[in-house]
């Protein structure tokens, strides 16, 4: 696309050039010299090829410079930076203008335009679509799918409300040096920054969620540890391409297996990794209630665990929910955010299914049925049906506790302060 005068007339340039290499092009001799008629035609189609491409970034432009009323309509967010260099090329503003208007250098709104606004932040692209006239607050890609959500826009244009403090303390802003009230001050900037890898890479599936909890929560909050979890995750680098077929009952049932031992929580994370699923491990923010979540991500599974509970049962209980979400309920373009807090009675038939896909992966309901531990509920009987299944005692203990709701059962048994210390990153200060 061109963008400026300059460019404008590089093309032409490069167009007469390319217009006067077509018209003396000489086939026969051409095929003689490279001993074949298909390549020598397929060199003159890439001339006309490049020709056509060339004329029709010229008439673009000189298009958008003859009309100054030109109506854009915005549909879609990817459409934005086309949009936005048009708009001010209609406007007969030059890169300069642009940038004297947003209080920038030039080659800052050089670099925006070449890259097609690509390292432009939500904020950024809200103040150069303003000083243009194009609104993109009713943008769908803007809108929450849920009525019950807020929209995206509303969150990203309200810095303020985000728990700066609390990420400042966890080091979320981590290119960041200064204060607490410095970060505080700048706290818009940072916000931008520290969201735009996870916008600018999968803008139109932030909203495409759904939301597990009873408590109302802080949608600020719950937006900056997605960013948290995906930015980490996107460090991570699978060792294959998720597929679902590789979630089945016999790899869960392994997986579930790696819960026997005392490490099984690290083990279980590696194992997730060589289906191509990551797990990240992140606190849950202050009024966010969260047990856990599970996102796609350009078409890569995420789970988020915050260990909201310190416990083994509690561990592998949410970790199998989440993965049942994974199989059967993500779905590009259509569900690409569910958030759990697993306390919550306040369910649907997602919930549900995922609840009891987690319940049969972990204890299959026609061996759990009669088995001998569930009506004694004693240590012993615990210990020797999860010998028998080869899982961890606590699985079997929490399943008891809590289908009886007798949580003073067993309590020795389910793991209590087994968990956190197995993952560094999930201990902090305001948890």
């Amino acid at each position: 696309m061109i963008t400026n005068e300059r460019q404008y007339r590089i093309t032409k340039s490069q167009l007469a050039k390319l217009q006067d290499a077509a018209d003396n092009f000489d086939l026969q001799g051409t095929i003689n010299k490279i001993g074949s008629e298909l390549f020598a035609k397929a060199e003159l189609d890439a001339l006309n090829s490049e020709i056509e491409n060339l004329s029709k970034q010229i008439k673009e432009y000189e298009t958008l410079k003859s009309s100054s009323e030109v109506v854009f309509n915005v549909t879609s967010f990817n459409d934005l930076p086309r949009v936005l260099i048009q708009a001010r090329i209609s406007k007969n503003y030059s890169q300069k203008d642009l940038a004297e208007l947003m209080g920038l250098k030039e080659q800052q709104i050089q670099r925006y335009e070449a890259e097609m606004y690509m390292s432009a932040n939500l904020r950024r692209l809200i103040e150069v679509a303003n000083v243009l006239g194009i609104s993109i607050s009713n943008l769908p890609d803007l809108k929450s799918q849920d009525k019950d959500n807020p929209d995206l826009i509303n969150i990203l244009t309200n810095w303020s409300k985000f728990p700066i403090k609390t990420m400042y303390k966890r080091g979320w802003f981590e290119d960041f040096t200064g204060s607490l009230n410095e970060a505080l001050k700048h706290g818009g900037e940072l916000i931008s920054d520290f969201t735009h890898p996870v916008i600018n890479k999968s803008f139109v599936s932030l909203n495409r969620m759904h939301i597990r909890s009873a408590s109302k929560l802080d949608e600020y909050a719950l937006f900056a540890w997605k960013c948290r979890v995906i930015s980490l995750a996107l460090t991570i680098k699978p060792k294959t391409k998720f597929e679902s077929k590789n979630l089945n009952q016999q790899w869960l049932r392994e997986l579930v297996q790696l819960s026997q031992f005392s490490d099984g929580p690290i083990k279980a994370k590696d194992k997730l990794l060589e289906i191509g699923i990551v797990l990240i491990i992140e606190p849950h923010l202050p009024n966010t209630y969260l047990d856990g979540a599970a996102f796609l991500f350009e078409n890569m599974p995420i789970i988020g665990m915050t260990l909201r509970y310190d416990r083994i049962d509690n561990f592998w209980f949410v970790l199998l929910h989440e993965l049942s979400h994974v199989k059967v309920h993500l779905q590009k373009g259509k569900l690409e955010t569910i958030y759990d807090n697993l306390d919550s009675e306040n369910v649907d038939k997602i919930e549900i299914q995922a609840d009891q896909m987690a319940s049969e992966a972990l204890i299959p309901k026609d061996l759990w049925q009669n088995a001998i531990a569930r009506f004694t509920k004693t240590e012993k009987a615990v210990r020797n049906f999860a010998k028998k299944l080869q899982i961890s005692p606590a699985i079997v203990a929490g399943r008891i506790r809590y289908e009886t709701q007798n949580f003073s059962i067993l309590k020795d048994m389910v793991g209590f302060g087994e968990l956190r210390n197995q993952f560094p990153e999930s201990i902090c200060d305001d948890c």
